[in-house]
């Protein structure tokens, strides 16, 4: 079965623009979807955290129908919600205590957001898991969001440290994730463009995707490791969202992305679908943070990370025709 995953779309988030909503770059990943079975929305999908639902579902649904529409009867959508849509699982994993499990199936009406979300999907088959899905057997794909119990803020870049209290279930890192996700500017293990607004101009563009990587490659990296082992996550491959910045990329110290046990599990990055001027203007699409990144799940097993919007540039990102 061929896989592709995505994440990080925040549809109807508000100081930024989500590509998806242009219609070049839902045509180029409804093109995509073509070439899969199977597409896995990873998390952060639809913004619910910084929006309420009245204002960012009637962005949401049509994209989210489209997509639906797209894959058709024949193939199918996972959904899996991240910490920005975790409104529509967070009573039901709550309730679901030491039961919640590395890979649990979610009930579609676990709650009223939730159901009206998958009506939304009618046109294909689909189901719901949290906090991670097995798409095969050595590939184990989560939003990622559990990382940040890992990273400390004492520096603007977040250091990656030994907690005092590690999560050693999925219930428990259900618990200090949801409850204590720590300062505004660390929650998705990077800075936001709004804080970076405040503090360096957009004209710094490189300069500003060169301090997140530094973060990214340095701390949020192990991070990631050490929720998969934490969770006892037995794979080759562990997939993840939540940081915008896909990979690895061909430039990238590959082994950053391994554990030091045999170099399992090897980290694949989604990237995001949102357009953020100060990591990515005047740049091209050969930037760490642009827009437009999946990771595709080939039949031999191989996650591999992939951008969809690398031709396209920035007038074509947010153009609206």
């Amino acid at each position: 079965m061929r896989t592709l995953v995505i994440s990080d779309v925040h549809l109807g988030q508000g100081g930024g623009i989500s590509v998806l909503t242009r219609p070049r770059p839902l045509a180029r990943l409804l093109e995509a979807i073509d070439r899969h079975d199977r597409l896995v929305l990873l998390g952060d999908i639809v913004e619910l955290q910084e929006s309420h639902p009245a204002q960012s579902f009637p962005v949401a649904e049509p994209v989210i129908r489209a997509i639906a529409e797209q894959l058709g009867e024949d193939k199918r959508l996972v959904i899996l919600p991240g910490n920005h849509d975790h409104l529509l699982v967070r009573d039901w994993a709550r309730a679901a205590g030491p039961a919640l499990g590395r890979e649990s199936l979610v009930p579609p009406d676990a709650s009223p957001w939730l159901t009206e979300v998958v009506s939304w999907c009618a046109a294909t088959t689909v189901e719901v898991h949290y906090p991670g899905v097995r798409l095969e057997d050595g590939v184990w794909a989560t939003h990622g969001h559990y990382l940040n119990h890992y990273l400390r803020p004492v520096s603007s870049y977040g250091l990656h440290h030994r907690a005092i209290v590690r999560p050693a279930t999925p219930a428990e890192s259900e618990y200090v994730a949801t409850s204590h996700p720590g300062p505004p500017h660390l929650r998705d293990g990077l800075l936001p463009d709004r804080w970076l607004d405040r503090h360096l101009p957009k004209r710094l563009a490189p300069v500003n995707a060169w301090l997140l990587d530094r973060q990214m490659q340095r701390h949020t990296l192990p991070a990631m490791l050490s929720v998969a082992r934490a969770l006892e996550v037995d794979a080759a491959y562990v997939i993840f969202g939540h940081v915008h910045r896909r990979g690895p990329r061909p430039t990238d110290d590959r082994a950053r992305w391994r554990s030091g046990e045999r170099g399992r599990p090897a980290l694949v990055n989604t990237g995001s679908w949102r357009y953020e001027p100060v990591v990515v203007r005047g740049l091209d699409g050969a930037a760490a943070y642009w827009p437009g990144g999946a990771v595709s799940v080939g039949e031999d097993g191989v996650p591999r990370s992939i951008g969809l919007l690398d031709e396209l540039t920035e007038r074509e990102l947010v153009a609206v025709v």
